[in-house]
């Protein structure tokens, strides 16, 4: 009975298409890519150096009206009864307007997301 089996044919093996060698398929890719000229760069950095400035000034200015805020509010001593200077008065108005400016954006952005939402 085992002798039998030797007649029955196997199924061939099948081979794929051979696989190219990584570094030449990389290569091979690399040439096909259309790069930037040199001006073409040089613009692109001058936009991204002069975003990174403004994003920058825009974050130290914030950072000095925190600072402000912080220096003025807390120089409050809660057990005397004195009055508020002018510059912690300056300090509670400038923070409730940034608090009422950061919730109204919130209200903002959801109700231009809900509305695109409903656009589409």
């Amino acid at each position: 009975m085992a002798d039998g089996n030797k007649n029955i044919k196997q199924p061939a093996k099948k081979q794929g298409p051979k696989k190219p060698n990584f570094f030449v398929a990389t290569f091979g890719e690399l040439k096909q890519v259309s790069w930037p000229t040199f001006g073409d760069t040089m613009k692109r950095l001058g936009a991204v150096l002069a975003i990174t400035a403004i994003f920058l000034v825009v974050l130290m200015a914030i950072d000095l009206l925190l600072q402000f805020i912080h220096q003025n509010l807390f120089q409050i001593d809660p057990g005397s009864a004195q009055y508020l200077t002018a510059g912690q008065i300056a300090a509670l108005i400038v923070g409730g307007v940034l608090v009422v400016a950061a919730i109204a954006g919130v209200i903002a952005y959801k109700v231009v997301k809900s509305r695109s939402n409903k656009d589409r």
